[in-house]
């Protein structure tokens, strides 16, 4: 959320800590030395009593249907399987123009070339597991190339311990270290020109991934179920099923 609040037109975001975060970091690596009095202070970052807002927005999470882009912005998306809207401006004509998508049609009947599960957005713990209870016991689609990356070493040493790792390469995806990777066509990690990638990061703009890359933003079950169908797919018969087994 703090990531992407600069898409909504701020300059920085902050969610005022809590208990549940205040425990988690009790006793990791490189909290203060005297914790509690540090933790005693974050609490006190919380919105004053009595403030007003320009606008509040309370949002469903069970009532959202698994979404993906259509376009070149974060914000251009739509429900899994739903047509490419019509364009309503320069920019929505240019867009669909660049991902090769007509108005109207789904973006799920176009082949995906790469999926990549990772990035500071979706390379979580939890979001790992998502992607790893979709993928579990079944196979990313030859002609696919699938890189899963990790936020950060210690999500990785987790992912591991949990064997998480072993369920992505039992598929055919590549596990790697953790960094940007191809969230921005970093380390050699990027999208082949014309190529259409189904990813996990945080934007998608032109070039982002490559040059000439057309990236559809998606979660991380839903990239997953992706890459195993070869084109964007909707992870929820997948995920029902993780959850009956």
């Amino acid at each position: 959320l703090c990531n992407m609040s600069i898409e909504a037109g701020a300059r920085a975001g902050m969610i005022a800590p809590d208990q549940t975060t205040i425990d988690w970091l009790r006793g990791r690596k490189n909290v203060p030395a005297d914790y509690e009095a540090a933790a005693a202070e974050w609490l006190t970052l919380a919105t004053d009593a009595g403030a007003e807002f320009d606008k509040e927005v309370a949002l469903d999470g069970a009532a959202i249907l698994p979404m993906a882009t259509w376009g070149t912005t974060p914000d251009a998306g739509a429900p899994v399987g739903a047509p490419v809207p019509q364009p309503q401006s320069d920019s929505d004509r240019k867009a669909i123009a660049y991902m090769g998508f007509t108005a109207g049609e789904a973006t799920t009947s176009e082949a995906v070339d790469v999926v990549f599960i990772g990035s500071c957005t979706n390379g979580r713990l939890p979001d790992l597991r998502a992607a790893a209870d979709v993928l579990r016991g079944r196979s990313v689609k030859p002609g696919v190339r699938m890189l899963v990356v990790p936020g950060s070493e210690a999500v990785r040493r987790d992912a591991e311990a949990e064997g998480l790792d072993k369920v992505f390469i039992a598929a055919g995806a590549e596990w790697r270290l953790p960094g940007c990777s191809m969230c921005i066509a970093m380390n050699g990690d990027f999208v082949q020109p014309g190529q259409l990638a189904v990813s996990t990061s945080n934007r998608n703009f032109e070039g982002r991934q490559g040059k000439g890359a057309r990236t559809i933003l998606a979660s991380p079950a839903t990239a997953a179920a992706s890459a195993i169908a070869g084109v964007l797919t909707d992870p929820t018969a997948y995920l029902r099923e993780a959850v009956n087994a």
